[in-house]
C-alpha cells in the first residue's frame, strides 16, 4: 500500500511561507525567491489565524510589536529566512515546541503563527 502524497504546503515550507506572509511588500524580492511553488494556493488562512490564537493563548500579553522585535531583531533581511530556520532548529533542539491540534512547532514558528494572528486582528 502506497501512503497517500499530501499536496498541501511541507513542512520545510512552513517558515518560507511564513515569512512570505508577514514580510508582505517590504520584501518582494525575498518574498519571490523564498516562496515555494504554489504554497499559498492551498494555504489555510483560518488554520494559520486559529494556529496563531492557540500560541497566543499560551503567550498572555504578547503584542505584534513585541512579537515583531522578537522575530526580526535585524528588521527583515535577505538573512531572516535562515535565521528563522536556524531559531526553530534550536527550539527543537531545548525542547522550545508548541503543540497544537497534535502538531509539533517550535516557538519561533509558534510566534510567527501569533503575530499573523495579531495582525488579521489589526495589533494588539
Amino acid at each position: 500500500m502506497t501512503p497517500p502524497v499530501h499536496q498541501g504546503l511541507a513542512r520545510r515550507d512552513l517558515l518560507t511561507t511564513l515569512l512570505a506572509l508577514t514580510a508582505g511588500a517590504a520584501l518582494p524580492t525575498l518574498v519571490r525567491a523564498a516562496e515555494p511553488a504554489g504554497a499559498f494556493a492551498d494555504l489555510d488562512r483560518d488554520a494559520v489565524e486559529r494556529i496563531g490564537k492557540a500560541w497566543l493563548e499560551q503567550n498572555p500579553g504578547t503584542s505584534a510589536k513585541t512579537l515583531a522585535m522578537w522575530l526580526f531583531p535585524s528588521g527583515q533581511t535577505a538573512g531572516t529566512l535562515a535565521d528563522l530556520r536556524r531559531r526553530a532548529t534550536e527550539d527543537f533542539r531545548k525542547g522550545a515546541v508548541f503543540i497544537h491540534r497534535g502538531w509539533r512547532l517550535s516557538q519561533t514558528e509558534g510566534a510567527l503563527f501569533g503575530l499573523l494572528a495579531l495582525g488579521s486582528q489589526g495589533g494588539r
